[in-house]
This record gives structure tokens, C-alpha cells and sequence, in this order.
């Protein structure tokens, strides 16, 4: 009995024990990478490891589990050069029939990628940050170890294509097949840059030489460009020295030489002068009248007209038209007085002139008195004229008095060319043809000092020079006189020297102190500016103190004139008898009365920064004759009113209907609105203006702007954008900062071709042509793009004119099409400012224009 009770409990406990050990299974796992068999991958169940595959990827095996468990598979797969994801599955383990082994069969597809590691070095230096490009796409950079790993599924045929690049090394490429998890050591060398820039000076102008040549060991490698750069990247070993080279046919010095060493950023800037000198850039800005209550505005216009015809004669000069002149000078937000005292070397009008012609008309018993003045960029008068007219007949011939005064006097400025040493010759670049020069005329000898960039940092004056014979375009010189331990060299200046009365061959002299003071006694007070005539000769000018150095000779009788416009001229005769002598005279002014009011009116009125009052100012206040600035300054919401005014009356009345109009501030209304971002509230402001409105043409480019760019009202935008360019002063690019118009509106053509492109091929064509149009005529003008979105402005032509060749050709498959496009998009890449590289927005468009070209460029 006993027996038989313990045979029963090891049976059932037998039973416990087989049924916790679980039911029999058999697992099938094929395993693959990118439908290939995977060797030796773990086969991972409920988190324990229970084999590997085999060289088939297969593995096969009988386990236990409890049915009704959920069972977990997992595959995983180590490789080197392989980024590989664990494969995970799941399954419910069933209650299998007696005596039966079911099979659970998996197919793991295990996700991989591939990857190399890109190291890039310097003599077995990391290279941080050096920029990794993979099939002439920037994918990274690498880090502190100068290391980046570079992930990928599959290469191409041809195998990988990358380059390392960074500034100031060789640029390291590597093409073809490569094996997952190799290291590539990307040995980069320290590169050589040279950059040249090409300057040149005229009239203290600097600017940009395009066309120099540039040599290395007289190995030709290129000309500077339009903005006088040329960039060379020397892939040799660095250190190496090497003889540049410029040369400059037609400049002085033609050819240059510098010892330089190839080795990390070699910058080179050089200044060049022309050696044919430059036509001098005149402009006239006015005639005024100097008589109060005459009538002289027939006699100006004829005396303006006169003086023009016969300067411009003369190749020596070139005529700025006055209109252009006057509107420069608006541009520069510079009065005419500011800059013929101030003068203008360092603003925006000396891209337009060089000397500024003003005059002033007297009436007198004896006829007509004119004077002429020239004021240089620096402000300084450097010559003046007066003549005289008996009527109005003899206009004509005084103005003829006026050029060959000029001609005469005037302190042109040549430059030494070449030299005869055996004869102790020296050629200057100036002659007959223009300039008029003579036999016997001398010039002064200013040595030039130049800085490490090859400028002309100043002169010194060391001697004198006298004409022995003259050609039309120079002449042949000897020395006169040559200060000890000098010497005369090719780019010496050479400067028309004129003698004054009393002057010595050592530049000594007699003269008198002249104090001029002007007014109505007793309140005269210092005048400055007075000009200073002996004899009908200019010989200078009153300085602030009102008083210069005139020179005479002791005890000869003299004819002497005091002009200065806006009082009446004294004329004396003179004679000095004491060397260093004062005298002092007193000119009457010429006062007019100035009445003004405004729409609004209590508007503050400013006469050259000076308050005269608050409108209406119906009795007047009196104000000299001659040009002053005249502001007026409301406040509110209205702009200021400002103007360079002439008053030559003995009353200048603008009140009733003569009243200035003062205008809303549109342009400040917009501005807010749009730091708001509403857009509608801005729009409104500046479709506010009409073309009577002095910001119509700024307000209205806004405003079309804002279409293109918030609105995507592509009509809208092109309309007004044709609105400001049908103004014959911003067609004409009279005011310069309207070229970038043109750029706005190819964008805007190109916008509305491309929304048209899936529904009206045509239409789309036409407006990708006219966006073409419109970008050409922009890139003609971008040296006139305001400089505050120069780069941008810059960019958007070659970007939008490239996708408008692209886009057509896409259309019309044309091979005339093809190499536009593929020229407009080498140019994209090649005028890419430099400014923009790294700026987010502007990365995207040059990734963009990559693969836009990569289209076509294979297809040429």
C-alpha cells in the first residue's frame, strides 16, 4: 500500500516538472541585409542568446516555451563599417497536438547602413571644421579629432566622390570605390592664396582696375576682374618663393614687381595711374544774379551757355550737364554750399564730378561783370575769373576770355612718363592737344611718397621743370631746378606752375594784408571768401578771418577788385609802400527780403541751420543774395521740406500761391506698420502717394515689394515695379539706386512664369523672357545697387535669370536655350558674394542652383 502511494507522487511530480519545462517549438530564422544572407547573426529569444546563423543566414533549433506565452525573437548583427538596427518580433506560442512540433518561421530583414570615416589631417594634425562634400554636396564638417563619418545604403557605380575643403589649404578628393568602415585619411596641405587687387587714383578718387595682368615666375594666371581682384591657389608645397608680376599696359608703372612667399593668405594690393591723364569731370552748377531788382535771368541762361561752349572745347575738361550735376548733389543729401567749402571727396558725388563751376552776374554802369569760379572735390576754389561784358552782344566774346583764362592759368596736373637721363630729359604725359601748354612754361616737381599698398601717400615739392618742347599728347622737359639729394622718377607729378606779382624765382614775395569785412555800417563783421583780383588777375581769396596775403611790388600802382556774391563789388586802385602792410575794406551787402508760409502752416523755417522764425512769415526776414539751405521742419507726420535756394531778388515771396505744400510721411507710415508685420496698414501708406509726392518712386518700390514678397501678388508687384520704372528719371537711371528695381522685377516675372508653368506653358515662357529682360538690364547696372543689400541684390540677378533660362529650356528642350542656361548658371556660381556664404537662406538657393545644373551640365 505505501509502495503504490509513493509511485504516485513521482509520477505526478514528474508530470509538474515536464509541463514547467514547456511544449516543444522549432524555430526557423533566415536572416538578411539587403536581401543578402547574414553570417553568424545572434538569434536572441526572451533576452537570451540560444545560437547563430549560418553561412546561408539560416538557423534552425528546438526550444520550449509554455503555450499561450508571447515569445520575442530577436536578430542581431555586429559588422565593421555597418550601422545595423536589431531585428525584434513576436509571437504567441500555441498548444501544439500531442505528439506534433510546430515550426515558427521568421525572415529577418535587418536594417543597415553603410558608413567610412573621412580623417582629415595636417602633417598628422586633426583639422577641425574642415567641410566635407559629397557628390558636390556639403553633407558636414569634421569635428575636433578632425574626424566625420560619412553614413550611407548603397554607391553608385562609379564609387564615392568627396572632396575636404577649408580656407587656407589644398582642397583633398577622393573617387572611387570604397569598402564599409575604411578610414580615409583626407592629408590636407597648408595652401597658398594669393589675392591681388588692382587700384587706381584719379582726382583722390580710388577705385578698382579691371584687366591687369598677373604673373607668377612669368607664368600667366589670369587678369583682375571688374572689381580689380584676382584670386591664385597655389597646390604646391608652401613656403616656395616666387617672383609676381603685374603689368599694366597704359598706367604708370606699367610693370610691377614683388618677391613673395607662397604660403597661407598672401594679400597684394597695388595702385596704378593712368599715364594719359583723365579728362577733368566739370560740371556748372549755376549763373546767379549779383544786382538786386535786375533783371538778369536772359543774360545768366546766355552767359551759362557761353562758358559752357567754349570750356568744353578743350579735351582737357568734360562736361557733367548741369541737371545731372543738380540732381547728383540731391542724391548726396549735399548743399552746393557744403560742397565748395567742405567739398565732396568722401560722398556719393564724386562718382560724378570732379570740379564744380559756379558764377555770379553783376550789372553796373559799365555793362555786365562776370565771374567764375572753380571749386575742386577737396572744397577748395582753385581758380576764379572775372570778365566783363560792355551788353549783351559781348557775352559771347567774354565767355571765349573765361576758357583761355582757364587755359592759361589753371594748375593742370601731368605726370613724369619717361626720362632721357643722358640729356637730363624728362617727358611729361600733358601737351598742345587740350591743355595747351608752350615752350617755356614751367612746373613744379612733387615727389611722390608711397605707402606699403603702392598708393600715393603725399608729395614734396623737389624743383622746377621748364618746357623745351611741346607734342600734342606731351612734352620734353629740363630740369630748372632740382633740390640737393633729389631725384626725378617715372610717376613724379608734374603741376602747372603760375607767378604771382611779386614772387621770386624762391617763391619769396612782397605783399600786403587786405581785411575785408562786409555789412552795413556800423554792424560789418570778418568776410570771408572774398575774391581778390590785381589788375583783372585772381590772386586768392579771404580766409575765415577775412583777411589774405596779397602780393604786390612796393610802390607800384595797382587796379584792385573785391568780389563776393551776395554783396556789391569795390573796385580801388592801390599802391603799396610798406612790405606786410594792412588795409582794410568794406563791402555793402546785397540783402533780400524772404517771405514764406506752408500747408500746414506753424512750421519751423531754417535758413543754413539757422531758425528765422515759424510760418507764416509775412513780413519777411532779410537773408544775403546767393544760395542758402533752406529747411523746413513741421514734425507730425509730415516730411521735412528741404531745398538749396537762390535768391537774387530784392524780394523772394513764397506765400499765397507760391506757399510750399508740406507732404505726409508715407514712408514712416509704412515703416511702422511693417516692424508690425501688417502688411495691409503698409500697403495702404504707400499706395497713399501720387506722383506729385516727392516719395512717390521710393514708396511705390515698397509697396510693390511687398506684393512679391508677403502678398505672393505677383501682378500687383509687377505693375508697380513697371510704375517706378516708366519714370523717365529712374528709367534712365538718373537716380542710380533704381537699378535694383529691375533686379525686383525679373524676380516678380519669374514668380508669376513659374505659378503659370502647369497650366499655361506659353504664358509661363513669356514671363520667364521678360524676367530675362529685366535681370540683364540689372546686371548691367549692379555697380549702382545700394550698398546696404548690395550682396543680396547681387545674388537674386544671377539667380533668378539662371532658373529663367532653366525653366525655359525644361520647356522648349532648345539647344541655343541649353548653353544660355548653362552660362547663366556658371556665372551664378562664379559671382557668388562672398558675403552670403554660410547665411542659411542663401546656402539653400546655391544647394538649389547645384542641383539645377546638375541637370543640364552633362547634357552640353
Amino acid at each position: 500500500m505505501r509502495t503504490r502511494t509513493i509511485q504516485s507522487l513521482f509520477i505526478l511530480l514528474a508530470s509538474l516538472l515536464l509541463f514547467a519545462c514547456g511544449e516543444k517549438l522549432q524555430l526557423e530564422v533566415k536572416a538578411r541585409i539587403d536581401g543578402q544572407p547574414v553570417a553568424e547573426a545572434k538569434i536572441i529569444v526572451d533576452e537570451k542568446e540560444i545560437g547563430l546563423t549560418d553561412t546561408g543566414g539560416q538557423f534552425t533549433k528546438i526550444i520550449r516555451k509554455k503555450p499561450g506565452a508571447d515569445v520575442e525573437v530577436t536578430v542581431v548583427k555586429e559588422m565593421a563599417g555597418y550601422r545595423i538596427t536589431p531585428w525584434k518580433d513576436t509571437f504567441l506560442m500555441k498548444l501544439p497536438k500531442k505528439g506534433i512540433i510546430d515550426t515558427y518561421s521568421f525572415n529577418a530583414d535587418i536594417e543597415a547602413s553603410r558608413y567610412v570615416t573621412i580623417v582629415a589631417t595636417e602633417n598628422g594634425a586633426p583639422v577641425p571644421e574642415a567641410v566635407v562634400i559629397a557628390y558636390r554636396k556639403k553633407v558636414g564638417q569634421t569635428d575636433q579629432n578632425g574626424e566625420y563619418i560619412y553614413e550611407y545604403k548603397q554607391l553608385p557605380r562609379k564609387g564615392v566622390d568627396f572632396r575636404v575643403t577649408k580656407v587656407g589649404y589644398s582642397t583633398w578628393r577622393k573617387k572611387g570605390m570604397v569598402e564599409p568602415g575604411d578610414r580615409l585619411d583626407a592629408a590636407l596641405a597648408k595652401q597658398a592664396v594669393v589675392k591681388v587687387v588692382a587700384m587706381r587714383e584719379e582726382y583722390g578718387k580710388p577705385s578698382r582696375v579691371r584687366g591687369i595682368k598677373v604673373y607668377i615666375n612669368k607664368k600667366y594666371v589670369g587678369r583682375t576682374n571688374r572689381r580689380g581682384a584676382l584670386t591664385y591657389k597655389y597646390d604646391g608645397k608652401p613656403g616656395k618663393k616666387v617672383r609676381l608680376t603685374l603689368s599694366a599696359p597704359g598706367y604708370i608703372p606699367s610693370r610691377w614687381r614683388r618677391r613673395i612667399v607662397l604660403e597661407g593668405q598672401v594679400n597684394i594690393q597695388r595702385y596704378f595711374y593712368p599715364s594719359k591723364p583723365k579728362p577733368i569731370r566739370v560740371g556748372i552748377y549755376r549763373f546767379v544774379s549779383n544786382t538786386p531788382g535786375a533783371d538778369l535771368s536772359g543774360i545768366i541762361t546766355r552767359t551759362e551757355q557761353a562758358v559752357g561752349n567754349n570750356l568744353f572745347r578743350y579735351s582737357s575738361f568734360r562736361e557733367v550737364p548741369t541737371k545731372k550735376l543738380q540732381d547728383a548733389l540731391k542724391r548726396s543729401k549735399m548743399s552746393i554750399q557744403r560742397a565748395t567749402t567742405k567739398g565732396w571727396n568722401r560722398s556719393r558725388l564724386r562718382r560724378t564730378v570732379d570740379m564744380i563751376v559756379i558764377g555770379s552776374v553783376a550789372q553796373d554802369g559799365s555793362g555786365y561783370l562776370i565771374e567764375t569760379k572753380f571749386y575742386t572735390s577737396s572744397g577748395n576754389l582753385i581758380l576764379s575769373q572775372i570778365t566783363r561784358a560792355r551788353s549783351a552782344k559781348g557775352i559771347g566774346g567774354a565767355a571765349k576770355q573765361v576758357a583761355r583764362a582757364v587755359l592759361e592759368q589753371f594748375p593742370f596736373e601731368g605726370a613724369v612718363v619717361s626720362a632721357d637721363k643722358k640729356r637730363d630729359r624728362y617727358q611729361i604725359n600733358i601737351g598742345k592737344q587740350g591743355y595747351r601748354i608752350r615752350r617755356g612754361m614751367e612746373f613744379t616737381i612733387m615727389s611722390a611718397r608711397y605707402d606699403d599698398a603702392g598708393r600715393i601717400s603725399g608729395f614734396r615739392n623737389i624743383g622746377k621743370l621748364k618746357v623745351k618742347k611741346t607734342m600734342n599728347a606731351g612734352s620734353w622737359t629740363e630740369v630748372e631746378y632740382l633740390k640737393k639729394g633729389t631725384r626725378i622718377a617715372v610717376g613724379d607729378r608734374a603741376i602747372r606752375r603760375i607767378y604771382r606779382e611779386g614772387e621770386d624765382d624762391e617763391g619769396m614775395r612782397n605783399y600786403f594784408v587786405l581785411s575785408a569785412k562786409g555789412g552795413l555800417p556800423p554792424d560789418v563783421t570778418s568776410l570771408s571768401g572774398v575774391n581778390v583780383y590785381l589788375n583783372g588777375e585772381w590772386v586768392g581769396s579771404t580766409g575765415s578771418d577775412g583777411k589774405a596775403d596779397v602780393p604786390v611790388r612796393i610802390g607800384k600802382r595797382y587796379d584792385i577788385m573785391l568780389y563776393r556774391h551776395g554783396y556789391q563789388q569795390l573796385s580801388k586802385q592801390v599802391s603799396i609802400n610798406q612790405n606786410k602792410s594792412t588795409k582794410e575794406f568794406v563791402l555793402t551787402v546785397n540783402n533780400c527780403l524772404f517771405k514764406v508760409d506752408t500747408a500746414p502752416s506753424r512750421a519751423e523755417v531754417f535758413v543754413d541751420g539757422e531758425k528765422i522764425g515759424k510760418t507764416p512769415i509775412r513780413k519777411g526776414k532779410l537773408v544775403p543774395f546767393g544760395f542758402h539751405t533752406v529747411k523746413i521742419v513741421y514734425g507730425s507726420d509730415y516730411r521735412d521740406w528741404e531745398e538749396v535756394m537762390e535768391f537774387d531778388q530784392k524780394v523772394e515771396d513764397r506765400t499765397g500761391s507760391r506757399k510750399i505744400a508740406l507732404h505726409k510721411d508715407y514712408l514712416k507710415f509704412g515703416e511702422r506698420a511693417e516692424q508690425k508685420a501688417n502688411y495691409d496698414a503698409a500697403i495702404q501708406a504707400y499706395t497713399s502717394t501720387d506722383k506729385r509726392h516727392p516719395d512717390y518712386s521710393e514708396a511705390r518700390h515698397r509697396l510693390a515689394q511687398l506684393y512679391l514678397d508677403e502678398k505672393d501678388d505677383y501682378d500687383g508687384a509687377i505693375r508697380e515695379f513697371e510704375n517706378v520704372l516708366s519714370l523717365p528719371e529712374n528709367q534712365q537711371l538718373i537716380y542710380k539706386q533704381f537699378a535694383v528695381a529691375f533686379t525686383n522685377l525679373g524676380h516678380a516675372y519669374y514668380e508669376k512664369g513659374n505659378s503659370l508653368v502647369q497650366n499655361d506653358r506659353q504664358a509661363a515662357a513669356e514671363n520667364f523672357a521678360k524676367a530675362i529682360q529685366k535681370l540683364q538690364i540689372a546686371e548691367q547696372n549692379t555697380r549702382f545697387f545700394p550698398t546696404l543689400h548690395y550682396d543680396e541684390a547681387v545674388h537674386d540677378t544671377y539667380y533668378y535669370m539662371a532658373l529663367s533660362y532653366h525653366k525655359i529650356y525644361l520647356m522648349t528642350r532648345k539647344n541655343t536655350i541649353l548653353d544660355k542656361a548653362n552660362l547663366a548658371w556658371r556665372k551664378y556660381f562664379d559671382f557668388f558674394p562672398k558675403k552670403l556664404e554660410g547665411k542659411n537662406e542663401f546656402e539653400q538657393s546655391r544647394e538649389s542652383a547645384r542641383m539645377y545644373w546638375d541637370q543640364i551640365k552633362d547634357l552640353m
